[in-house]
Formats: structure tokens, sequence, C-alpha cells
């Protein structure tokens, strides 16, 4: 995946030349863990930051919820917390995420690099 989120970032880069004006991105870590922090990650985490790559303070946590929208459908408020471990932490890891994109939209803040966003 990092080696995509490059190739990405690469053409971002390129646009910007041809177009002469910088274009706004920043990279989210999907699929990480909420209790874990691997060496793996965190290399690639520095690496993005070494590069000067720009990463949101908000990582999506593999989740079984993420997983039951795709198998059932609907909304994460809409899933039954019987059914499906930890409801609440995925809605508040979607929500911290919502809020976040909700204000670099407004330009109240910009996304710190990877290795704080995870800190």
């Amino acid at each position: 995946d990092a080696t995509e989120a490059a190739k990405a970032i690469k053409l971002i880069r390129q646009q910007e030349k041809a177009f002469g004006r910088t274009i706004p991105y920043s990279v989210l870590f999907t699929r990480t863990s909420a209790a874990l922090r691997p060496r793996t990650l965190q290399h690639i985490q520095s690496e993005f930051e070494r590069h000067g790559v720009q990463g949101f303070r908000t990582q999506m946590h593999e989740r079984d919820a993420y997983r039951a929208i795709f198998s059932f459908g609907g909304t994460l408020e809409g899933l039954d917390s019987s059914q499906v471990s930890n409801l609440s932490g995925a809605i508040a890891n979607a929500r911290a995420f919502a809020g976040e994109v909700i204000s670099i939209l407004r330009g109240e803040t910009a996304p710190d690099s990877p290795a704080e966003a995870a800190a």
C-alpha cells in the first residue's frame, strides 16, 4: 500500500508542475491496529515524514464494524452492537476522521506529519 501511495503522490506532484499550482493532499493510514504500532508502520510513517508528506492525525483502525458494513450494508449507526464488537470504538474513530476532514476543509487546521498523527 505504501508503494501505491508513493505512486499517487508522484502523480500529484507531476500535476502540480503541469498546472503551476499546489494541490493539497494528505495520507490516511487505514486498517491499522488501535492497540499496536508495528515497526513496519513506524518505518513507513517516518519515510513519509522524511519526504515531507503530510498525514492525518486520525487513522482508520481495523474494526469488525467496518467489515460488517460491507457484508450487511447500511451505516455504523445502523449496526447492532450486540452483533458487532466494539461498535462504539468504530463510531468514535469514524467521527474523529470526519471531524478532522471538516476542520481541514474549513481551513481551521492542517494535518500533522504521519509520525505525529499516530502518536
